[in-house]
């Protein structure tokens, strides 16, 4: 056979090789699949007995693939021990297929590649994605004692780079896969967290009622809370658990459950029912999470509105009558930190058109671009130019202008708020 023919029949070779292994990985979506499979064919293409192939974490901060053929079981430890911390580190500096016969790595002076030489590698090479070594593959000697060639280095450099990328793309796919599956979750967390929050008017004489909840991200630590108690009363319950995300939101699924028991069983003394749901929060939640919560009740039969603050915004008050802005305040602390807290119990008497809003502090820190916080002067002055429309119109225009002072996707916490406006006079005054 002439040398032409040869090297067409060897080029015929290394092709459909790396057809055969490029559709047996491709379809492959796990690492831990790819990189066995890619060692067993790079090992048959070259008729090799021994093979060992590794792939880092994303982190590259250990070996999280390991695959070995015809070694001994410490290989792997070993492997650990050099490349553990090196954060591919000890590979650098190594960019193509390396042959390791005879002492040629010995010029790399790399311990690595020295340790592969005494455990009778004849070759390896990095896999790389870019500029990042993600791994690496090593082969023993070929069972027919021929020296690798440079054509054979260039081939296990394509196979190997062919294994990169489909690792890269199983990643990728995995990646895609976790995300859709984190989203569906919290999806369907929103959706609980939801229905959580009242739902229907509030129906109780001399009062109208509205809230709204918008959460910063997908849920939230805010909520609200209306419980119907003896007498045709309302409880009235809006709380701030510190932090955003899913544990606000597993925290804030707690404290509801917890004051709504505890004011089932105090459904008269407000501060029982939230020193109770304060001791009931330190012994159930094991977390650095606190929780600020004002507790109010109305009754229809006086007109008057009781309250107890746990640390939480004070409620801006707006007096009709004499046209005033007041801030509520009262001693108190966030509840699950400290036992044996101290909480006052405050009242005010509502009259025809007085306003009441409850809110977390989403609302008043909420900043523009400018860093400038939106503040409880403008809910005052919100107030005072929408106090003849409804609660529900109320509220809305205060969540509109909140959310056109931070601007287009710059909502950095959870926005709250309940109002209260008084419609008629008491139910028997």
């Amino acid at each position: 056979m002439s040398r032409l023919a040869q090297e067409l029949e060897k080029k015929a070779y290394h092709l459909r090789t790396l057809s055969d292994v490029s559709q047996e990985i491709f379809f492959l979506n796990d690492p831990k699949e790819i990189i066995p499979k890619l060692l067993l064919m790079v090992m048959g293409s070259y008729g090799s007995m021994q093979g060992v192939a590794f792939l880092f974490n994303e982190q590259q901060s250990a070996i999280d693939v390991f695959s070995q053929r015809g070694f001994d079981s410490s290989l792997k430890e070993d492997l650990d021990l050099r490349l553990g911390n090196s954060n591919g580190g000890v590979l650098a500096g190594i960019d193509q297929p390396v042959a390791l016969e005879m002492g040629r790595a010995l010029e790399l002076d790399n311990p690595l590649l020295d340790y592969l030489v005494a455990s009778e590698c004849s070759v390896f090479c990095p896999l790389k994605l870019q500029d990042a070594c993600i791994g690496g593959l090593a082969l023993g000697a070929k069972l027919v004692g021929e020296p690798y060639s440079a054509d054979d280095m260039e081939l296990l450099g394509t196979l190997v780079k062919q294994g990169a990328i489909s690792v890269q793309n199983a990643r990728f796919q995995q990646q895609q896969i976790t995300q859709e599956r984190l989203r569906k979750e919290l999806e369907i967390a929103a959706s609980i967290q939801l229905s959580f929050l009242p739902s229907g008017v509030v129906d109780v004489p001399g009062i109208d009622v509205a809230a709204f909840f918008k959460p910063a991200k997908e849920v939230g630590g805010d909520f609200y809370d209306f419980i119907k108690l003896p007498e045709n009363r309302l409880g009235i319950v809006i709380a701030d658990v510190c932090g955003k995300g899913l544990p606000a939101a597993l925290h804030m699924a707690l404290t509801r459950a917890l004051i709504r028991s505890c004011v089932a069983h105090e459904p008269v003394n407000m501060s029982n029912a939230v020193l109770c749901t304060n001791s009931l929060l330190q012994q159930c939640a094991k977390t650095d999470h606190f929780v600020t919560l004002l507790f109010s009740i109305y009754d229809p039969a006086t007109g008057t509105l009781r309250y107890v603050r746990a640390g939480h915004n004070p409620p801006i008050f707006y007096s009709k009558r004499q046209h005033r802005y007041d801030l509520l305040g009262g001693q108190g602390v966030a509840l699950g930190v400290f036992s044996g807290i101290t909480l006052e119990e405050r009242e005010i008497d509502l009259e025809w058109g007085d306003i009441v809003v409850f809110y977390t502090d989403g609302i008043t820190e909420a900043p523009n671009a400018e860093g400038e916080m939106f503040g409880v002067e403008r809910i005052e002055q919100l107030l005072s130019e929408h106090e003849n429309r409804s609660a529900h119109a109320i509220a809305e225009q205060i969540k509109s202008s909140v959310v056109e002072f931070e601007g287009p996707g710059r909502q950095f916490d959870d926005l709250t708020m309940v109002l209260l406006k008084k419609s008629v006079s008491s139910l028997y005054g």
